[in-house]
């Protein structure tokens, strides 16, 4: 029987000043998945709920109110709590390309390479403290990346290294950025205090124009590169099998080509993603692209966008979006599509099935 090539998927894209209800349908809707993925070695396996108290009280105190809300929203449960504090959760690792651009108005952007079977496709607005953010929720407490109202964007990618301690998951790092750093330099500061639990590289652009790439190792100080360009490796890492499956150091490479050509503008520069070798197809085997995103600071505005549809958004136009995808894989998808299956993860290290 031949496999299925198209695999129909919705995003869907909402506004919430705090964690409410559209936020709890979305936690109820995808909680049995989650709670199925984060216990699959057995609660002892995770952090307990003082641990990851402790953890969230010592390096990120600022996000207790913020975890607390979610808690009690999703119902105050040890399992949901621990979960949505992110520390120590199952390990996972993604592709991701990002880069920086300045044209007509500097950019920063980023495709968001991963199984379509480990990705909720939900899109937020929120105003959880003193700053507005739009972003790609993870986990449900976490951001993949996203804009803040004082201009700050933030993304990431893998760092390419088998590399696993305790720490943060790295979607709760960047909300955190986020809610509390309005610029590149308060950022910076902020990511010296929290450990991670792999490795990163983390993009950084604010409104003055000013970015960073940081890259984040477990147990080590962050390293701060200047680079405008990241992909899915490190200085020093080396993981041939996967560089070699990813091709980060071509898709690097690509993109340093890609920066160094003048005549580009912001959006054209965006639009080059959607195009070989950074976009990829391969959805059925964990990496494929679900989705392209693009931040202007200068303006406070962020793009989404897919080869066939864009959705733009500011801190002002309101938001109920729903985009119905339809990603292609010439080489097909499984027969069974469980969502966060063991056929995409195991212990300690997610298996490279791609």
């Amino acid at each position: 029987m031949a496999r299925r090539k198209h695999l129909h998927f919705s995003f869907y894209a909402f506004a919430e000043d705090a964690p409410g209800p559209i936020w709890k349908h979305h936690f109820d809707r995808f909680w049995p998945e989650y709670n199925r993925w984060f216990l699959r070695y057995g609660e002892h396996d995770r952090p307990t709920y003082l641990e990851s108290l402790r953890a969230l009280e010592r390096h990120m105190p600022e996000m207790l109110p913020i975890w607390e809300a979610m808690v009690d929203l999703a119902g105050g449960g040890d399992y949901a709590a621990r979960f949505l504090a992110q520390y120590n959760p199952p390990p996972l690792f993604r592709g991701c390309s990002q880069a920086i651009y300045r044209a007509d108005e500097a950019v920063m952007v980023r495709s968001y390479d991963y199984s379509p079977y480990i990705f909720d496709g939900l899109l937020m607005r929120s105003r959880f403290h003193d700053r507005a953010v739009i972003g790609m929720l993870d986990c449900m407490s976490g951001l993949l990346d996203g804009i803040n109202s004082d201009g700050l964007a933030v993304s990431m990618s893998f760092g390419g290294r088998e590399d696993f301690a305790d720490g943060f998951g790295i979607s709760m790092v960047i909300r955190y950025l986020l809610e509390f750093a309005g610029d590149v330099a308060e950022a910076g500061e902020l990511i010296r205090r929290v450990p991670v639990q792999g490795a990163y590289n983390l993009m950084l652009l604010d409104r003055a124009g000013k970015f960073e790439t940081i890259a984040l190792t477990p147990g080590r100080d962050p390293v701060f590169l200047g680079d405008p360009i990241a992909t899915n490796h490190q200085a020093d890492s080396h993981w041939p099998l996967y560089e070699e499956k990813v091709h980060t150091h071509m898709r690097y490479k690509y993109l340093a080509e890609l920066v160094a050509q003048p005549g580009h503008t912001a959006r054209s520069f965006a639009r080059e993603f959607l195009k070989d070798p950074l976009y990829h197809r391969r959805f059925g085997h964990g990496f494929g692209t679900l989705y392209d995103a693009a931040f202007y600071p200068g303006r406070l505005a962020c793009e989404y966008f897919w080869p066939d549809h864009a959705w733009a958004f500011d801190f002002n136009t309101p938001i109920g979006h729903e985009y119905h995808a339809t990603f292609v894989d010439p080489d097909g998808f499984p027969s069974r599509k469980k969502h966060y299956d063991d056929v995409y993860t195991s212990k300690p290290i997610p298996v490279l099935q791609f």
